[in-house]
């Protein structure tokens, strides 16, 4: 019955939303205006039908509908002139014109304990979608459930009904804000890619027209960074929102500590630490909002950290090795690396004569005080006393010296010791002997309930990260002997001091024409950056854009001007990310961007600058920020630089009348739907 009631919702919105539209619609010029039928936040619509806008000068109007069952309707019926996302199958060819595939349907599996289609019995389907034939052919035990729409998927996870849903990227917002975990498909089933599609016989020609445009390299790639950039925002937005939810005192800083291992983390002279795994912990805290403080110092030795950390004196360590003996005082992350030991002797020292570390019985053999490698060769050789020592530079001391035979560490401790040697070492890996263990590296945090209640924070966070990358970056093992001898080699070349003096001279003059042409605030160009810049005028292929923020003196009235001055910062960076070209502050909340770009790049821009969420730096104070914008698009030759702005100037405020007129079209609809529903 509850279902049945849903249902009958269903329709009645979908009709209403139709009705509202059709009521509300604004009438489009030249012929050239056509609707899109779409989800709410459907990401992947937006921007192939905008980028479609803007190429073929179009008026695009986007209906809104609860489903997607709904949505082919609505194109069937003629409501709307097309759609994206829709998978092809016969049936639907006799209801729809299909373009070619367009792109492929970003799916995931959403539940509360981030399960896989492995891991469940039940699973929820959209109605109407293909999901359900697709996951019987692989997945053939799993019992299926039809939904309709977002509120009943959620209903129906709430009940316990089924284990999870699966839905596209436009869900992945509600479903994140929800609390629920997202599981990406498209590598665990074979999903079809999607077309677009228009109702049958009416819009053959521009069907061809738009798929052409579409499958160009230029919208590929913003297809591709716009949802790369939109996952991670609301990951990141979810996460920041569960941080809130669980109560952590975000101002009470996070204590930690890092060994100095290797590639893993390496401190530098001026005190920072670089590394896998300080590039791990610190954009974990970036992205969860979390003050952490870096206690630990380079020459502070593995055993003092790790009794800091078993006393509690400190919440998070790493990185750390796991092990059942380690959990009576640690609550561990997912692994983010993983780490293969490796037994080191000198060069010559019996050669093939060991196969197995059990068989190191006389063997002298050196170790990291209360580290991983010695726990685990306390229990491969048991009663045999191992030499201790603070950390590997101790160890290889100890081993060159003869005081061990042996010493076991990491291989990328091995190789970084091999780099950091002002003379090659003799020094060699036990090949016969091989990797005596590979763990699996993690984060460690205290046996509390704050430590129990960071472990799927940092764990969700950690999952967003491009681990590919951070761990490339670090991790490099090169030929050692061949770079050492280079890097001699070089050093001892002399460096001409007419040569240095001429670069520091250089330097300066760089950094004082850099200062008087850049703003103190945003770091941005400066108002006599641009009117030096482009003295000469705007040349025909430069577009030029000017922005401001929409009611940004009430901000300062109400906040502060720090807040205010916060604001501006934040939005610098924006344009810094999604803008290709020049970018200059000229004063107040006023910003100019100029450069030749392509109307996907336009777009892309303007999409990504609209519209910011503003966070304090406090964390109290959060800010829908919007931005007004004019444009003035190439011309047939080179403009004044006045000419161009003042262009841009009416093209802004004619944007800010259109916004003000929908708002007051927005204001009619939601009074209408409120006198309907009396």
């Amino acid at each position: 019955m509850i279902i049945k009631a849903m249902v009958r919702l269903s329709v009645f919105c979908s009709l209403f939303v139709l009705l509202v539209s059709s009521a509300f619609a604004m009438p489009s010029s030249s012929g050239k205006g056509y609707r899109v039928a779409m989800e709410a936040d459907d990401v992947v619509s937006r921007v192939l039908f905008d980028s479609l806008a803007d190429e073929f000068n179009l008026a695009i109007e986007y209906v809104y509908y609860p489903s997607f069952n709904d949505i082919l309707t609505a194109v069937e019926l003629g409501e709307s002139d097309f759609a994206a996302n829709v998978t092809y199958t016969d049936q639907r060819a006799h209801r729809f014109d299909f373009s070619s595939p367009t792109n492929i349907e970003y799916t995931y599996l959403y539940s509360f304990s981030n399960h896989t289609l492995d891991s469940i019995d039940t699973v929820g389907i959209p109605k109407g979608t293909i999901y359900g034939d697709v996951i019987r052919e692989h997945y053939p035990a799993i019992k299926q459930v039809e939904y309709l729409g977002h509120e009943h998927a959620r209903q129906l996870l709430n009940d316990g009904v089924v284990d999870g849903v699966v839905d596209a990227i436009n869900q992945l917002k509600p479903m994140l804000m929800a609390g629920l975990d997202a599981q990406l498909l498209n590598h665990q089933i074979s999903i079809k890619p999607v077309s677009l599609i228009a109702p049958k016989n009416k819009h053959p020609e521009k069907l061809q027209q738009f798929e052409k445009y579409i499958h160009s390299a230029p919208v590929q790639k913003l297809l591709r960074e716009t949802i790369r950039n939109y996952q991670f925002e609301i990951r990141q937005t979810a996460l920041r929102e569960m941080v809130v939810k669980s109560g952590i005192d975000r101002e009470k800083p996070l204590r930690m500590k890092i060994e100095n291992a290797a590639h893993f983390a390496s401190y530098q002279d001026n005190g920072t630490v670089t590394g896998i795994t300080p590039d791990v912990l610190y954009s974990a805290c970036h992205i969860l909002m979390l003050k952490c403080q870096l206690l630990s110092h380079a020459e502070e030795s593995w055993e003092e950290m790790y009794g800091d950390f078993q006393s509690q004196d400190i919440e998070i360590l790493s990185p750390l090795a796991k092990s059942e003996s380690r959990k009576q005082f640690a609550h561990f992350s997912d692994p983010y690396v993983i780490s293969y030991g490796v037994m080191i002797k000198r060069e010559g020292y019996k050669e093939n004569v060991y196969s197995n570390v059990s068989e190191l019985i006389i063997e002298r053999i050196g170790v990291q005080k209360d580290d991983f490698y010695h726990e685990l060769l306390g229990q491969m050789l048991p009663q045999k006393e191992l030499y201790t020592y603070s950390n590997a530079k101790q160890q290889v001391a100890a081993l060159m010296n003869r005081e061990v035979d042996y010493i076991a560490m990491s291989r990328a401790s091995y190789h970084q010791v091999l780099r950091d040697a002002r003379t090659l070492l003799p020094l060699v890996e036990d090949e016969l002997i091989g990797e005596i263990y590979s763990s699996e590296l993690a984060i460690g945090f205290s046996k509390s309930e704050l430590g129990e209640a960071l472990v799927p924070l940092f764990n969700r966070a950690i999952k967003i990260m491009d681990l590919e990358k951070i761990i490339s970056r670090h991790d490099m093992q090169p030929d050692w002997k061949a770079t050492l001898q280079t890097e001699q080699r070089f050093a001892r070349r002399s460096i001409a001091l007419f040569v240095l003096v001429l670069m520091v001279a250089f330097i300066f003059v760089i950094y004082l024409h850099h200062q008087s042409n850049t703003d103190n605030l945003t770091k941005l160009r400066n108002r006599r950056a641009l009117q030096r810049r482009f003295r000469q005028g705007i040349s025909a292929n430069q577009t030029f854009i000017y922005l401001d923020v929409n009611k940004f003196k009430p901000i300062n009235d109400t906040f502060g001007h720090e807040v205010g001055d916060q604001v501006l910062k934040d939005i610098a960076k924006k344009i810094q990310q999604y803008w290709k070209g020049q970018s200059y502050r000229i004063g107040g909340d006023e910003f100019v961007l100029v450069g030749a770009v392509s109307s996907v790049e336009l777009s892309y821009a303007l999409i990504n600058l609209q519209k910011m969420q503003f966070t304090s730096l406090d964390n109290t104070i959060q800010l829908d920020v919007s931005l007004a914008f004019g444009v003035s698009k190439p011309r047939a030759e080179t403009m004044s630089l006045e000419d161009v702005m003042h262009e841009a100037d009416l093209s802004m405020y004619s944007n800010k009348r259109k916004i003000a007129q929908n708002e007051v079209q927005l204001n009619r609809a939601v009074s209408l739907e409120t006198r309907l529903a009396n």
